[in-house]
């Protein structure tokens, strides 16, 4: 088929953040959507996220729009809130992951990425951030929620970010409360690790 046919399609494609195999596949077809997809990814074009879910944009923040109910966590938002000065691997944390999409560390765009799970009484106290590499906004955990995580998920690094983290104390108790009343395992320990910013 000819490229002019689809120069629309493939202008929105990369004008959009993400889109997916299904979008194209009833533009196009299957058979030409799979032909498309190989080529463009085989120029560096777009990126796959996920199965079936692909962006033009060369970010690993990028999986963050595409899982839905998920947002950047631990030391990636630590970095993004200046509470560290490392430059992280992207975590991002979210219910489905092991549901929708299987965990672990991924490559996208060149970056390491890694999907953890979240218990539904955890996913909570995030914010949108707009990053300029994305022009655009992401969800990324709040100051607060970023050191329960880190406590939550036992982080050889807590101890740094505390150092240089700057929160709001009423905000850090309602969450602790939060997660002593919804009984979530191990809220002691949490509480017990970031018990001095209180």
């Amino acid at each position: 088929m000819p490229r002019i046919k689809y120069a629309k399609l493939l202008n929105d494609i990369k004008c959009c953040d993400i889109f997916t195999f299904k979008f194209l596949e009833g533009k196009v077809g299957r058979a030409y959507a799979k032909l498309l997809l190989h080529k463009l990814r085989k120029r560096g074009e777009v990126v796959e996220l996920m199965k079936g879910v692909y962006t033009s944009k060369k970010s690993p923040y990028m999986i963050a729009k595409a899982l839905p109910r998920s947002y950047i966590g631990l030391g990636t938002a630590a970095f993004l809130h200046g509470m560290w000065e490392q430059v992280p691997n992207v975590i991002v944390l979210s219910p489905l992951v092991s549901k929708v999409v299987k965990g672990g560390e991924r490559t996208i765009a060149g970056f390491k990425v890694i999907l953890r799970k979240i218990s539904e009484e955890m996913f909570f106290g995030y914010e949108l951030l707009y990053l300029e590499e994305l022009e655009g906004w992401v969800r990324v955990s709040d100051p607060e929620k970023t050191l329960i995580d880190m406590a939550y998920f036992d982080s050889p690094y807590l101890d740094e970010v505390l150092k240089r983290a700057d929160v709001n104390r009423d905000k850090l108790k309602r969450y602790l409360e939060s997660i002593r009343r919804r009984r979530v395992r191990g809220w002691r320990r949490v509480y017990n690790a970031i018990f001095e910013l209180i």
